[in-house]
């Protein structure tokens, strides 16, 4: 649920806690990090930095966003699932943490979730 702008927006859904609620979590965080314009940092590594350094700026964005992306995950999770992302470099290696740890697949996993919903 949204109650503002980006900087005042608040979110309750249920934290992450392990693979049985996993795949609506996954849902609704996909949807709030593409609400505050942060989901693209949780699909792709920084940029390189270019030879003559002309993207540094591009870099710091991506850098702040990727924190905004990573920090978003971190507050939508319990305590005993953020140790599996604590070391994590960037959002999207805390997102495919997360997903190898706890994503179920399968014609179960789908039907499942859809009841859930």
């Amino acid at each position: 649920m949204s109650t503002g702008t980006e900087s005042t927006s608040t979110y309750q859904i249920e934290p992450l806690h392990s693979a049985a609620n996993y795949n609506i979590w996954h849902i609704k965080i996909r949807h709030i990090l593409i609400d505050l314009s942060l989901f693209k940092y949780v699909k792709s590594m920084a940029p390189p930095l270019a030879a003559d350094k002309s993207n540094e700026s591009a870099i710091e964005i991506w850098n702040e966003k990727n924190h905004k992306a990573f920090s978003t995950i971190s507050l939508h999770v319990d305590n005993s699932t953020l140790v599996y992302i604590t070391g994590a470099a960037t959002s999207k290696e805390a997102w495919d943490t997360l997903k190898r740890i706890y994503e179920t697949t399968g014609t179960v996993s789908i039907i499942a979730t859809y009841w859930k919903l």
